[in-house]
């Protein structure tokens, strides 16, 4: 399977790369990157844009700036190359064209590509069906210190899962990969649930893992409860 890394030169991109080429099945076309101050050796071709390169690609694996999504779908769809947008921080706007776009080619798009991340909202669910008004939900996140947006992307689809608006802290410090804390308080009991990521490999392998998935769907909006039910 050929992949184009968009954002190959950001922490996830390299990351991602990294694992790509452990895996014999994978190939790394090449990567796109307005950033073109690259700081390791990489062993494919970085481009700038996308531009109007005719490239042979079976998927994207977008880990760019939400300002970079729009040129990106308008390449892809003019070549029928699925996607997966593993990237944060987007707004109504980026949402509407990537809505959009999925009537054309297959989009798999989550804010959080951790396999135990999408769980935990499966589990919140499950939570705040049981346990009702009754219990007060507030949502604890921490990223590292070069986190752009908070709340994080991941902190909304939490409260997405919760099922109705709660107060959300954000904590950007260090060289923390993400940590997600929701608590459940109720009286006289307190349920709390956190998910702790100790490296990036874990939203790269989850990448990697909607990739596989998606080159195989007809055109739609996917997301990590496809992946997971599959």
């Amino acid at each position: 399977m050929k992949i184009i890394i968009h954002g190959c030169n950001v922490r996830m991109g390299k990351v991602l790369a990294n694992l790509i080429t452990k895996e014999k099945d994978l190939d790394i076309l090449c990567g796109i990157d307005l950033n073109q101050n690259i700081t390791y050796k990489a062993s494919f071709p970085i481009y700038k844009e996308f531009g109007d390169r005719e490239l042979n690609a079976d998927v994207v694996i977008d880990f760019s700036h939400h300002t970079a999504i729009k040129p990106m779908l308008a390449w892809c769809i003019l070549h029928r190359v699925p996607i997966v947008i593993a990237t944060t921080g987007l707004g109504p706007e980026e949402h509407r064209i990537i809505q959009e776009a999925a009537k054309q080619i297959p989009i798999f798009q989550s804010a959080n590509m951790s396999i135990g991340v999408n769980t935990l909202c499966r589990i919140l669910e499950i939570a705040s069906n049981s346990l009702g008004p009754s219990f007060d939900v507030e949502i604890f996140e921490k990223h590292h210190k070069h986190k752009k947006d908070a709340p994080s992307g991941t902190a909304f689809m939490l409260v997405d899962a919760v099922g109705h608006s709660c107060p959300i802290h954000s904590i950007r410090s260090g060289t923390i990969p993400g940590e997600h804390t929701v608590i459940f308080a109720g009286s006289d009991e307190v349920l709390t649930i956190t998910h702790t990521a100790y490296s990036r490999e874990i939203f790269a392998r989850g990448a990697i893992a909607a990739a596989k998935f998606i080159v195989n769907q007809t055109p739609g909006l996917y997301n990590m409860k496809d992946l997971i039910k599959e």
